[in-house]
């Protein structure tokens, strides 16, 4: 059984559905069944699954939010919004997971930051940091859980054709005073090495392999699929 948070649109609906391509049961945690950002409800719907479905062998943290904001655009109450959807829900359904798959004799975690895990981006003081912590989230929690046959990696998409980003690129370029359209071909041309954004089923393909047996030597890893974004 595989857990996907975000799984009605964007990255996550294209796990989701790779993954049941791949034979796995998917349960799907989202809006407007579970709110990611409310933690006690999160930790109760966990051991709801778990007692519903058994343990789960792949988790994948897919849901995120973003502001589009500098440190001195952002509240400090806006901040904890987004660190409680893009870095507490993973850390808690992994606090829910893991025994779980340790008994079970194994598992794997997949976690979705972002190329912001890597490098900065401007106007993403809040985004950014809740990524890179994910990051690093991921980097310990490998290092705690190999030795259980509990395998954590993080994948660090580039910029991805959905919604949010969409939305993302419209407000940036409101922000600079150029018409969004423009600056999504001018985005793609100029500073991604293949010339263009990610679709969404190529992010999901890394995280299927990731949670895979294909991938049973590899843990600890921010992995990105950015088109060589990172590399310059």
């Amino acid at each position: 059984m595989a857990v996907v948070t975000g799984h009605r649109g964007g990255i996550g609906s294209a796990v989701a559905a790779m993954l049941q391509t791949q034979g796995c049961r998917v349960v799907g945690l989202d809006l407007p069944d579970i709110d990611l950002g409310d933690s006690a409800g999160l930790e109760a719907r966990a051991q709801q699954v778990v007692a519903e479905h058994g343990p789960a062998r792949i988790l994948v943290n897919c849901a995120g939010t973003t502001f589009i904001g500098t440190v001195v655009e952002t509240s400090l109450q806006t901040l904890q919004q987004v660190f409680a959807v893009n870095l507490y829900a993973p850390f808690l359904l992994m606090k829910a997971f893991i025994p779980h798959m340790v008994a079970a004799g194994g598992g794997s975690i997949v976690n979705i930051a972002s190329d912001q895990a890597l490098v900065g981006k401007p106007a993403s003081a809040a985004y950014g940091a809740s990524k890179a912590a994910l990051g690093q989230l991921t980097r310990s929690a490998a290092i705690d859980w190999g030795r259980d046959k509990v395998r954590i990696n993080c994948v660090a998409p580039g910029s991805t054709d959905t919604a949010m980003l969409r939305q993302v690129m419209a407000d940036l370029q409101e922000r600079s005073g150029q018409p969004a359209a423009s600056g999504q071909a001018g985005f793609a041309s100029s500073s991604v090495p293949l010339g263009r954004m990610a679709h969404p089923d190529e992010i999901a393909a890394a995280v299927v392999f990731l949670a895979s047996e294909a991938a049973s030597y590899i843990t600890g890893t921010v992995f990105p699929v950015d088109g060589g974004f990172t590399t310059a």
